[in-house]
């Protein structure tokens, strides 16, 4: 089957424009060399029996105007407000977690 567009790379970007691309109406092929599309807004299990967006904060760059004119909702999108901007575990056993208040990191700051 011949295609309009051929897009390499399956991530949030390259599934965007193949979306707009196919809603206008061209043949889209996408290409991505992992077994699982989603680039930057994949969620993986990083350690076991724990799942957590690999990049997480990319999600504030889209564009509501982009979720609403694909429904992205329709299709499972579902954006979790994050306690904390970043959480570290550290060998010892401890953790370190950023935020979200200026308070709230001087006084985790504090604990080191």
């Amino acid at each position: 089957m011949p295609y309009d567009v051929v897009i390499v790379g399956g991530g949030h970007n390259g599934l965007v424009c193949a979306c707009y691309l196919a809603g206008a109406g061209l043949r889209v092929r996408v290409l991505e060399r992992r077994a699982v599309v989603g680039g930057a807004a994949v969620t993986e299990e990083f350690a076991p029996g724990f799942r957590n967006s690999t990049a997480a904060y990319t999600v504030s760059l889209l564009n509501p105007k982009i979720i609403r004119e694909l429904k992205l909702a329709d299709h499972g999108l579902r954006i979790v407000e994050r306690r904390f901007a970043n959480f570290l575990p550290l060998p010892d056993g401890r953790s370190f977690r950023l935020g979200p208040t200026l308070e709230d990191t001087q006084r985790e700051l504090a604990r080191f």
